[in-house]
């Protein structure tokens, strides 16, 4: 049976990784995978340059049906995300027109609202949850001529009803077969850069996040990682197979649990011994957690702050850390000289200008910051926060039902609330961005001027030089991946249209 994978958007997402650990499965099951994957060049998932006209240029709904077909599949599997579930939907029914392959969504947008994804034209199945059981067993059904019942996860058609199954128990990930890491080839050969998964899920309950979604629909076991002994496995094969440079943990939360944290350091110190990046909590962040992740070998973590007004960040995004224990966990890596990101969040219910003032301060204040990394709140249909987002008058209830179309989900843009804040939150941006290069003075005369919003207007190129002059002052390996991946892959895709062409 010929599958074929189709991926809009960047490579190291959890997504993506997520594909390669499904086509594993599908091919230790003896199935042929193809995939055909749309970097999206300065498309909505882009994370450096978001240009809409350039982005038609480079791609559409047309050109990836045409690949697609050109593969002859027997299936063809979506993985969708909010922000390109329309182009998805558009590119499937493309497909319908000239093919009778069943086509099959998965992926995070389809968990999150499988019965609009269901309801759409040119989609025949949505799996809902995890898929690397309840996609075998369809294509086992399919492929035998048999109805597919009692799949767990799967929505279905049936005639004029629409059918389905509770998402089934979390699969056991120490039972998954190693990530298929050939599957993104030739654009992704893990030569200098490997990113891994080693877990899935989180522990904890953030209002915004898209695991606290999915682990309302998967239960409160949904949370869990791989043994040590897992985890060693891959990464020492995959050492061996690309020889790469760096590792980057995409886990949503790495710390917490420091006796596998060490079992793993200890492990990963005596046989992989390379630099690695990874996220962590500020919650259950201890010395000996930076001292664990120092001695590992981690350059980098990146935290998940969001905001310095405690009470939105308590009472709106569900996280219980307050300043002080910020301060403490930022001044723990300092200390150990562990370089950190920050991801600090916009267009919050509740946020004033003030907040972004106190930010600034406080983000100047930190030794071995790296880089705060700004975008915009989005809101996933069914997350907690939606509600907030209607009571602050930043959404309608007409904007919460939308939300299920994927509208609205451009982490790089203000979908909803008041254009002034927009402008505003585009200054401090560029603030944030420009932070380590102003000296004390000079930002206060700034803060306490009305210029903000005109540091918005800065040309995105610009703004990449400066974040460019910071990576190469802190010896930001994952930038300096960017630097020398980026122009290369944008070189690689505008050849590849002239041939079209």
């Amino acid at each position: 049976m010929n599958i074929v994978l189709v991926y809009k958007g960047r490579y190291v997402i959890r997504q993506a990784l997520d594909l390669e650990t499904l086509a594993a499965v599908l091919k230790a099951g003896g199935r042929r995978v193809s995939l055909v994957h749309d970097p999206d060049p300065f498309g909505v998932t882009d994370n450096v340059f978001q240009i809409p006209a350039l982005a038609k240029r480079f791609s559409s709904p047309e050109k990836i049906a045409k690949k697609i077909l050109e593969f002859r599949p027997d299936a063809i599997v979506f993985s969708a995300l909010p922000n390109t579930l329309d182009f998805c939907l558009k590119t499937a029914g493309l497909v319908k027109q000239r093919s009778t392959a069943p086509v099959i969504f998965l992926g995070l947008h389809p968990t999150l609202s499988p019965e609009y994804v269901i309801g759409r034209d040119g989609v025949d199945y949505v799996i809902e949850g995890e898929a690397e059981e309840s996609l075998p067993a369809l294509l086992d059904a399919l492929e035998k001529g048999e109805s597919p019942e009692n799949i767990a996860g799967l929505w279905r058609k049936d005639g004029g009803a629409i059918i389905n199954s509770p998402p089934g128990p979390p699969v056991d990930l120490d039972a998954l077969p190693l990530p298929d890491k050939d599957l993104f080839a030739p654009r992704e050969r893990h030569d200098y850069s490997y990113a891994a998964m080693v877990s899935r899920g989180c522990p904890f309950s953030c209002t915004y996040c898209e695991e606290t979604c999915i682990k309302q629909k998967c239960g409160p076991k949904y949370f869990r990682r791989k043994s040590v002994k897992s985890v060693m496995a891959e990464l020492t094969a995959a050492r061996a197979k690309y020889g790469f440079r760096e590792v980057i943990f995409k886990d949503s939360y790495l710390s917490g649990d420091e006796d596998w944290l060490a079992r793993l350091m200890a492990e990963y110190k005596s046989r992989i011994r390379l630099p690695f990046k990874c996220f962590c909590t500020i919650s259950g962040f201890t010395e000996n957690t930076a001292m664990l992740l120092k001695q590992g070998g981690c350059y980098g973590i990146e935290f998940g702050l969001q905001t310095w007004n405690e009470a939105i960040r308590r009472d709106v995004l569900n996280r219980k850390e307050t300043n002080a224990q910020a301060r403490e966990v930022f001044g723990l890596c300092d200390a150990w000289r562990l370089r950190y990101d920050v991801d600090h969040m916009f267009n919050l219910p509740g946020e004033s200008a003030n907040d972004h003032v106190l930010g600034a301060r406080e983000y100047k204040k930190l030794k071995y910051l790296n880089r705060i990394k700004v975008h915009y709140l989005v809101y996933l249909p069914g997350a907690p926060i939606v509600d907030a987002g209607v009571q602050a008058g930043l959404l309608t209830q007409k904007d919460a039902s939308a939300l299920h179309r994927g509208v609205g989900s451009d982490f790089y843009d203000q979908q909803f609330g008041d254009p002034g804040n927009k402008e505003l939150a585009a200054g401090f941006g560029a603030l944030y961005k420009m932070l380590p290069f102003i000296p004390a003075p000079m930002l206060e005369r700034v803060l306490e001027g009305n210029k903000i919003p005109l540091l918005g207007k800065i040309p995105a190129p610009v703004m990449a030089g400066v974040q460019a002059a910071r990576a190469l002052q802190t010896r930001d390996l994952r930038f300096a991946l960017y630097l020398r991946k980026y122009p290369a892959q944008l070189f690689g895709e505008a050849m590849k249209r002239m041939g079209e062409s």
